[in-house]
Order: C-alpha cells, then structure tokens, then sequence
C-alpha cells in the first residue's frame, strides 16, 4: 500500500520501475533444494552444465515448433539460463522512495510454506 501511495501520478516516482523482495540474496539451487525438503522430496542429485541445459533448451524448442505442440518446451534456453543463475534484485530505491520494508523474511516466508505444505499433507 505504501507503494500505491507513492505512485501517484503527481508522485516523483510515478513511473519508475522497483523490486519488491525479502532484500536477501538468494542461491538458486540451495533454494530449490529447500523447497524440496519442505515438500519432503530428496535434494538435486544431479547437475548438467549451463551450456548443456541450453542446448538441450534449444533442441526441445525447435522440435516444440516443427511438431507445433501447444504450450511450452520442459525446458528452453531461458529457463535454462534463469535456473544457471542465482539471482539478487536490490531493493535499495524501494526503501529510499516510498520507504519499503519487507514485512517478512525469506526465512520466515520459507517457515510458513512448510507449515502450509505440511498441513496439506495431513
């Protein structure tokens, strides 16, 4: 809501562009293995090389256009990309220009997806 507020048209800001997150760095693969434990799923055993996921993106996508399948490709070169980095989106004009706090952190964010996943289960 503070965001809003902020972008109003008569706002400085109106206009600008902004990340919203936790502010905390993530690691991609040491992420997704958390998710997989709060999913009570073994961890990434495996790995291939970025350029190999790429070419790999790249075949199943020209094999995805020749056999015009609906949908997307399992993977393409930009999933393959995205899951090769790990990625951090500063936050810094968030908190400068409209005072943005993150109201939770990636810890706790991650502590209450457990809850929710376990309480599925049972």
């Amino acid at each position: 809501l503070a965001a809003a507020e902020a972008l109003d048209l008569d706002s400085p800001v109106a206009g600008s562009a902004y990340f919203l997150s936790q502010g905390e760095p993530v690691n991609c693969w040491q992420w997704i293995d958390e998710l997989l434990a709060l999913a009570s799923l073994p961890p990434v055993r495996r790995s291939i090389s970025l350029a190999t996921a790429k070419r790999i993106g790249a075949v199943l996508e020209l094999t995805h256009a020749v056999l015009r399948s609906s949908g997307e490709p399992r993977m393409t070169r930009f999933l393959a990309a995205q899951l090769g980095t790990s990625h951090y989106f500063n936050i810094e004009r968030s908190r400068r220009d409209f005072g943005y706090v993150p109201s939770i952190s990636t810890e706790e964010g991650m502590r209450r997806l457990g809850m929710e996943l376990a309480a599925d289960r049972s």
